[in-house]
């Protein structure tokens, strides 16, 4: 066994047993959601904390735009204007790598373990923990590893493709497949910042190839919502040649995602409502400017 397997591959596969062995039911597809879960709530720290720092670089793509026009073509000076303005409103535009490099490791290490508990039923006894052996249908499932039910809710097998030998089509992982690209798509949308007037990326690619000077943060934004189509569109072509547990780790993870943006927005808003409630709460107490004249001066008699 190799360190990554130690490390991480054997750990995940002992809390996909676990879970695995205690459901009722003892459905894989469920225990494959619930340990998704898991996952995600596990990261809620540094997801929260990513959601906040998109949120501050979309509050502050105004003051950058102006910054490009007040540098005028001096990257260094640019560079530097930008560097003062996120320590300025504590922004780290690398937030987002530590999920990314979390996430990654995770994923890679999951096609591990569904590729040892689908190619091979005897891997089932020698990865998983020998105190696991106590649970009594852990216990059975080592005398019977075959008994493994790979499915999900008993009608979608996640051992194996949507297309199989380049042309037979699984129907249900296909429309999985389909899912876990709507959602990815959903999950990115759901960020984007919505500007009231934009032009498209071709006219603006037209208009830079005739000479004409455009705006680098109208550009960036045209590029950001054409890679809103694109990684879902993306994911949904992979998912169709990937192990229908792995489609279902995809959709699962980007179903919690969506509800946990939606969390961190909707306390943002709150948050605001809040404020602006304790200022109208101040207003009403503050007392209106009297009219107080100055006394008379005594007259000498």
């Amino acid at each position: 066994m190799s360190l990554f397997d130690a490390i991480l591959v054997q750990p995940i596969f002992n809390v996909l047993v676990f879970i695995y062995g205690i459901i009722p039911g003892h459905d894989f597809g469920i225990a494959l959601i619930l340990f998704t879960i898991l996952i995600r709530i596990a990261l809620w720290p540094l997801v929260r904390k990513q959601l906040h720092q998109t949120k501050l670089m979309r509050k502050i793509q105004p003051e950058l735009a102006r910054i490009k026009k007040r540098s005028n073509g001096n990257k260094q000076l640019e560079a530097q204007l930008m560097m003062e303005l996120y320590r300025e409103r504590g922004v780290n535009p690398f937030s987002s790598i530590g999920i990314l490099i979390l996430q990654l490791p995770i994923f890679i290490a999951l096609y591990a373990v569904v590729r040892l508990i689908t190619e091979n039923d005897a891997n089932i006894p020698k990865y998983t923990y020998t105190f696991l052996e106590n649970i009594p249908f852990i216990k059975n499932l080592f005398d019977n590893p075959h008994s493994f039910n790979e499915s999900l809710l008993g009608m979608v097998d996640l051992s194996r493709l949507a297309i199989e030998n380049g042309s037979a089509i699984y129907w249900p992982l296909l429309i999985l497949a389909a899912i876990a690209g709507g959602l990815q798509f959903y999950q990115s949308k759901q960020l984007l910042p919505q500007a009231k007037e934009s032009r498209k990326l071709r006219d603006m690619l037209k208009d830079q190839a005739s000479g004409k000077q455009i705006d680098q943060s109208e550009m960036t934004a045209a590029m950001s919502g054409r890679m809103v189509y694109l990684f879902p569109a993306l994911t949904f072509f992979i998912s169709i040649y990937l192990a229908g547990a792995l489609v279902l780790y995809l959709a699962v993870t980007s179903a919690v995602a969506i509800i946990q943006q939606a969390s961190v927005l909707r306390e943002d808003t709150e948050d605001m409502e809040k404020l602006s409630e304790k200022t109208v709460k101040k207003s009403k107490k503050a007392k209106e400017a009297e009219i107080v004249e100055a006394p008379k001066k005594a007259t000498k008699k």
